[in-house]
């Protein structure tokens, strides 16, 4: 997972920032507001301003995780789509500058997963077979 972090990051300098900020929720490392609250006197407007913002913050933790396990899944989907048609993990064939492939992974260079491939590719076949054959 932080691969995929540190590729966001690279990417996207705007969402490095949020990143960055969330780093240590995401780490579960809680940031010390309570004992800068304690050792000063602290005025109740600015405790309750201080209070709605750690409700948010986890409420940002939990989306941030909730993103986390969405992208596991859909990265999974995109891995057997991968299979199912014999083509590089990392980039289907499409970078040159693939560290997997080097561009060389289009659709066909392996031998597709017979399981993945009826299960995504076969029911796409056979629904444009139908529909172009019946037309013509």
């Amino acid at each position: 997972m932080e691969a995929y972090m540190k590729l966001l990051r690279e990417q996207n300098p705007e969402i490095a920032k949020y990143l960055d900020l969330m780093q240590p929720m995401m780490e579960n490392k809680e940031i010390e507001v309570d004992a800068i609250v304690e050792t000063k006197k602290v005025d109740p407007e600015l405790q309750n301003q201080i209070n709605k913002l750690k409700k948010i913050n986890r409420k940002l933790f939990t989306i941030v995780e909730g993103l986390k396990a969405q992208l596991e899944l859909e990265l999974n989907q995109n891995d057997d789509l991968a299979k199912a048609i014999g083509a590089c993990l990392e980039c289907f064939g499409e970078n040159s500058e693939c560290s997997e492939c080097f561009g060389t992974g289009k659709p066909g260079v392996a031998i597709p997963d017979f399981i993945l491939f009826n299960k995504y590719i076969n029911p796409a076949i056979q629904k444009y077979n139908k529909h172009y054959f019946n037309k013509n």
